[in-house]
């Protein structure tokens, strides 16, 4: 029994107990990395704020390497399909922030125009291939929060075009079993202390309801 991480299959003993860890791949690939932490510092980062609805105060985060490797997975494989090459080279990776302990709340950090296509299309529960309604209008809503030029209309447009992979679509409908109860983005940038930007977080979800109400 296997679960497919993205990266390499993960067995059930390594997932629940810990077993077979490669510990010299992991630190390995840590210190390898340097240059994402030099990218993170580059980066004008913002905020993602992810609200699950299936947290429980009295347990251990069971779910955490599903999701988190779900989110992360499709942050890279989101951006690999619907940006140009240059455009996917120059892209930041997903980064997390915090989980914040019996709340279901998932904090990311990452770039604004990257973080709207992958905040949208998780917030309108839609899987790369399938066009998301009423895009315009929502484009339009997200324009007057977050200013045009943070829209990235070709990556939207090409989201439609794109394919979700099967492991990744299997990956994307358990996600949204979690229950997505929110997804925020800040409007103001990450600067080091979160509570700064605290009351600037748009809820995407909000925006995509009023948008099909139009």
């Amino acid at each position: 029994m296997a679960w497919n991480s993205g990266v390499g299959a993960m067995d059930v003993g390594e997932y629940w107990i810990g077993r077979n860890v490669d510990y010299d791949g992991v630190w390995t690939a840590y210190d390898d990395g340097s240059g994402y932490i030099d990218k993170f510092w580059s980066m004008r980062a913002y905020a993602l704020r992810i609200t699950l609805t299936q947290p429980n105060q009295r347990a251990p985060i069971f779910n955490f390497e599903a999701v988190y490797k779900t989110f992360k997975g499709y942050f890279h494989d989101l951006k690999h399909a619907c940006l140009s090459p240059d455009e996917y080279n120059r892209a930041g990776p997903l980064f997390i922030y915090s989980v914040d302990r019996g709340s279901g709340i998932w904090t990311f950090l990452g770039e604004l125009r990257q973080l709207l296509l992958f905040g949208t299309t998780l917030a309108d529960e839609q899987l790369m291939g399938q066009r998301i309604s009423n895009l315009e209008k929502k484009l339009d809503i997200l324009g007057r929060y977050f200013g045009n030029q943070a829209l990235d209309h070709d990556a939207f447009a090409a989201f439609a075009e794109a394919k979700t992979p099967s492991d990744l679509d299997r990956a994307l409908k358990k996600l949204f079993e979690q229950g997505l109860e929110k997804v925020e983005i800040s409007k103001l940038p990450f600067t080091g202390d979160i509570r700064q930007i605290e009351s600037s977080f748009i809820e995407l979800k909000k925006i995509i309801k009023d948008a099909d109400k139009l």
